[in-house]
């Protein structure tokens, strides 16, 4: 069966839904949330980060803490580029290293760790950014073309196992003031025609970060369509985008209909990208971080119903793109208000246990429909129902992004 492409076992699936994540903690208390609620019609990738000390380790033994949880739990290997102990410093460490060897290299690991192809079990590039946008070091096309190649061929004596890209937050935040130059180098890469068309046999889901912001949602006063759309105007932006170009993006437009994914935001409670401290790491602001949930628990949990409900919603008015019923979440719970331990527990379960029943009654069950995202078939529960986030509005900015000649 081929990635993001399988029969999830039941005969009553009138969807087949991937979902994945990104996770930097906390990915066995989210896994088995999603496991006490998944649904029959879901497949669930959970990637597990690298060793904190060197972003080149794998955990050994932490994917079979998903992989225990039954069949429909994928665990995915994060490949990490960046960091001081990423492979960028393993390729710049020796004369003549590729980065190509880099992911030959990773995939070695993978079966030395042993991750089973077999099932799925696959790998999660972590992450190609605004240079690749650009096309310049640190991070251009071929660079990604070539470690994609390396992971997903290996060194040729195994199957190829197609796996998951993401394209990074960095600078395309949904509160950025200014879009003029986000566009400019999102043209540019949509109409690389040679960059889509080499990913295309061993990319199974390309994930947009998209990681939307409070400040943008939780708008006073206002209906669930509109939240809807104005999370969806972000989300699916770059989809949205090769949409509209001209033919010369059709490569990267075919990709996209079948591979794209939104990553959605399941931090927090996540400061404001413009609230990160400056760093090494992040030199300056939009470099870094999610959008803000500096909000309380009960707003965040609709706040997440509502990004499944928007992502939901989008895929059924597009049931001709392969992509219409993949979804994701980033996963980094970061406790950035006093709380004590056993609340602060709880709160990450809540946040879990929630986006695990929407994505169930949304996409999991033979009758699963956008508004069960909100509650699910027989109950009075909604959790769709805004919230009011002080000094919020909308903006149409990320509408007008999509339109190609604007």
């Amino acid at each position: 069966m081929a990635l993001g492409h399988r029969d999830h076992g039941s005969p009553k699936c009138r969807l087949n839904a991937d979902l994945v994540f990104w996770t930097a903690n906390d990915w066995a208390l989210l896994a088995q949330e999603l496991a006490a609620r998944q649904g029959e019609c879901v497949q669930y990738y959970i990637s597990i980060p690298p060793t904190a000390n060197d972003k080149k380790l794998l955990r050994f033994l932490q994917d079979d803490v998903i992989r225990a949880l039954g069949p429909r739990f994928i665990p995915v290997a994060e490949m990490t580029l960046g960091t001081d102990t990423g492979w960028a410093k393993w390729v710049a460490s020796a004369s003549g290293r590729t980065w190509r060897d880099a992911g030959i290299e990773m995939r070695k690991r993978m079966v030395a760790a042993g991750y089973d192809f077999s099932r799925g079990e696959t790998w999660l590039l972590n992450e190609a950014d605004r240079s690749t946008r650009r096309d310049e070091l640190p991070y251009p096309r071929q660079a990604i073309r070539d470690v994609v190649h390396g992971l997903a061929l290996g060194d040729g004596t195994g199957p190829v196992v197609p796996g998951i890209v993401e394209l990074g937050i960095q600078y395309s935040h949904q509160t950025m003031p200014d879009l003029v130059e986000l566009k400019a180098e999102t043209k540019s890469l949509l109409g690389d025609s040679a960059f889509w068309e080499d990913l295309g046999p061993y990319v199974a889901f390309f994930a947009r970060e998209a990681y939307a912001d409070a400040r943008r949602w939780g708008v006073t006063g206002s209906s669930l369509p509109e939240r809807a759309e104005h999370l969806s105007d972000y989300f699916h932006h770059l989809l949205n985008l090769a949409e509209d170009g001209p033919e010369e993006v059709e490569s990267a437009r075919r990709f996209l209909r079948r591979a794209f994914m939104p990553f959605g935001n399941a931090t927090w409670p996540a400061r404001a990208p413009e609230e990160i401290p400056v760093s090494a790491t992040c030199p300056v602001v939009y470099a870094c971080g999610h959008g803000s949930t500096m909000m309380p628990l009960e707003q965040m949990l609709s706040f997440v119903s509502e990004e499944v409900y928007a992502m939901r919603r989008f895929g059924g008015k597009h049931r001709e793109f392969g992509m219409s019923h993949q979804l994701g979440f980033s996963w980094q719970p970061t406790r950035t208000i006093e709380m004590s331990d056993p609340a602060w527990d709880a709160a990450k379960r809540a946040i879990a246990a929630r986006i695990a029943a929407a994505v169930r009654d949304g996409y999991g069950t033979h009758d699963a429909s956008p508004n069960r995202a909100c509650g699910a078939a027989g109950t009075e529960e909604n959790w769709c129902i805004g919230a009011e986030v002080p000094g919020a509005f909308f903006t149409d900015a990320w509408a007008d992004i999509s339109r190609w000649d604007d």
